[in-house]
């Protein structure tokens, strides 16, 4: 890895440039401002890229009065989005941006109107299939806040099954305000998927280390991603009677999510594998929660604990499946409710993954709002507190 600093005379910023001898360049600044995004897009485009991923920082406070026109202006494709931290190799970043100089030319969808309970996403995602070759990885990328994402990632499956491969997850910020976060061509847009085919492969690695607490418990009554009954009960009374009883605090109009953290729900599928679900907040006796949960399922209330989490990255890296191609690119989408939880120890987990690849291919992500992988090739989930890892390689795909 070579690695310089560049001093901006006219600002008290660094841009901090990695480069590595594979075709992928990863540019990245702490300052969050507008121009240091600018300069990294200017750097990127320098090195012959054909495509731009960028990931921001909310804290950046972008929007589009402040981005839109000039990404209007980019002469290659771009995607990306607005996270509540980023990841650059092994470091952690509440501010600042990345750019991701692809050797690639990335086919970049929208889908509109996420939480909109009339739209046809199977129509929207057939659409794209005479544009999409068989092979090709998909970045999809969501509004995390949006109230229909398990809908669209159910007919963009049905419409490329396992034809294709899949690795995103959910932007947004942690305030839980919707506002526009997905970085694309068209500017900053909110309340959509974006679904970025690349002609790469990609080996994919899933772990998130909770275990069953509480439960079995049937959803008596859910629409979208608010649960409004569990066994024909209110749901928040049922959840708080478990989370107070068990962790000894009660819950009050400003701590929902300090409790909640560490108590997630869990779908089981027929497979047996559990899928997180996050409950973000209380509205009465309805519980929100970070994707939909469906009415008539079986859940549970989850637990974890540090050394269970840290184990699970571990053996989310170990999962790796990498072809003999060289490695391009290591792209991390990783919960921003683990390094609540984990706190201070979250570098850990980081380092868990970043040591797992192989030497000098960077790592690129973010801590998202949901993560978004298929599963075996059966379905493709929409996760929370969940750690999706994978490794792009430039392998010939095959269908």
């Amino acid at each position: 890895m070579l690695s310089h600093t560049h001093q901006n005379n006219n600002r008290a910023e660094i841009i901090t440039m990695l480069t590595y001898q594979t075709p992928v360049e990863l540019f990245v600044e702490t300052s969050g401002s507008c121009d240091g995004l600018f300069q990294l897009l200017d750097q990127a485009l320098a090195t012959g890229a054909r495509s731009l991923l960028v990931l921001a920082a909310d804290a950046n406070g972008f929007t589009p009065e402040q981005l839109d026109a000039r990404l209007h202006a980019l002469p290659v494709p771009v995607f990306g989005g607005i996270f509540p931290e980023i990841i650059a190799n092994g470091q952690t970043l509440r501010q600042g941006s990345l750019v991701c100089a692809l050797p690639v030319t990335a086919q970049v969808h929208v889908v509109e109107h996420l939480s909109n309970p009339d739209s046809d996403y199977f129509a929207a995602t057939e659409a794209l299939a005479t544009h999409i070759a068989p092979g090709s990885t998909l970045v999809t990328l969501v509004d995390g806040l949006s109230k229909r994402i398990a809908a669209l990632l159910e007919s963009l499956y049905e419409v490329f099954g396992s034809h294709c491969h899949y690795i995103g997850g959910g932007a947004g910020s942690l305030s839980f305000v919707q506002k526009p976060c997905i970085i694309s061509n068209q500017g900053l847009l909110m309340d959509c998927a974006q679904i970025t085919a690349l002609p790469l492969q990609v080996s994919i690695g899933i772990e998130h280390g909770w275990h069953k607490f509480a439960g079995p418990f049937f959803v008596t009554g859910a629409y979208n991603n608010t649960i409004t009954t569990l066994d024909y009960q209110p749901a928040f009374a049922v959840y708080r009677q478990v989370v107070e009883a068990d962790s000894g605090k009660s819950f009050d109009t400003d701590n929902f999510f300090e409790l909640a953290k560490a108590y997630p729900f869990g779908l089981e599928r027929l497979t047996g594998d559990v899928v997180v679900r996050d409950p973000l907040f209380n509205e009465g006796d309805k519980l929100v929660c970070v994707g939909e949960v469906p009415a008539n399922h079986i859940i549970y209330i989850l637990k974890g604990n540090t050394e269970n989490l840290l184990s699970a990255s571990r053996q989310c890296a170990a999962k790796l499946h990498l072809p003999d191609a060289p490695p391009v690119l290591g792209l991390l989408f990783d919960c921003i409710s683990r390094t609540l939880f984990l706190q201070d120890r979250f570098h850990e987990e980081v380092d868990n993954i970043r040591n797992a690849l192989p030497p000098g291919v960077p790592l690129a992500g973010c801590l998202s709002l949901g993560e978004i992988a298929d599963a075996g090739n059966t379905c493709l989930e929409f996760f929370n507190k969940t750690i999706v890892l994978g490794v792009l390689t430039q392998a010939e795909n095959k269908a």
